[in-house]
């Protein structure tokens, strides 16, 4: 009896061994949510660019989730202040870093059927939200904190870009008083 109880914990041990290194490490992305390319307009006081800030959720082995679910992890943006005299664009750079200890072992299990629309599935009561590619599902157990936002202000001399932390740059067509014409592109174009 105590040997199939030790063949029983040797074959747990080594299936979770082996799960655990299956798993990537648990990483930090960053995206744009702006087009690059287009000429774009905005008032003093709108937006630049947007960088979404998401994250692997982890499972219980602190490794990344294999189904490739992420967690919100912040955003920056980037604001339109006006100009300066001398013709220098003034910006304001606002950061936003969220912090969970969502994980799998938080998150209730999802079922999602490709051919039909989002349809959450779980045994905890939960908010569902999502597109019809994904659905996250936030638990009442996720426990999320919101640090004050980081802001910084600064001006851009002329005929300058400004480079996103993603590595496309800014650059400024045109900087009125009241607007900001601007495009986004691909760094080396």
């Amino acid at each position: 009896m105590y040997g199939r109880l030790w063949i029983g914990i040797v074959i747990a041990l080594a299936v979770t061994a082996l799960a655990a290194a299956g798993c990537a490490q648990v990483e930090q992305r960053q995206r744009l949510a702006e087009p690059v390319g287009p000429v774009m307009r905005t008032p003093v006081g709108g937006t630049i660019a947007t960088i979404m800030k998401d994250r692997d959720l982890p499972n219980a082995f602190g490794r990344a989730d294999i189904y490739g679910r992420t967690v919100d992890a912040g955003f920056v943006r980037i604001i339109y202040r006006g100009r300066n005299a001398d013709g220098s664009v003034l910006v304001e750079q606002v950061n936003v870093d969220v912090q969970s200890n969502a994980s799998t072992m938080t998150r209730a299990p999802v079922i999602y059927t490709g051919t039909q629309p989002a349809v959450a599935s779980s045994r905890e009561r939960g908010v569902a939200y999502g597109t019809s590619r994904t659905v996250s599902v936030a638990s009442p157990a996720d426990q999320v904190a919101m640090p004050l936002p980081g802001a910084a202000q600064f001006s851009i001399p002329k005929q300058r870009s400004l480079t996103l932390p993603t590595g496309q740059a800014v650059e400024f067509i045109s900087a009125e008083a009241h607007q900001l014409l601007f495009r986004i592109v691909d760094q080396g174009m």
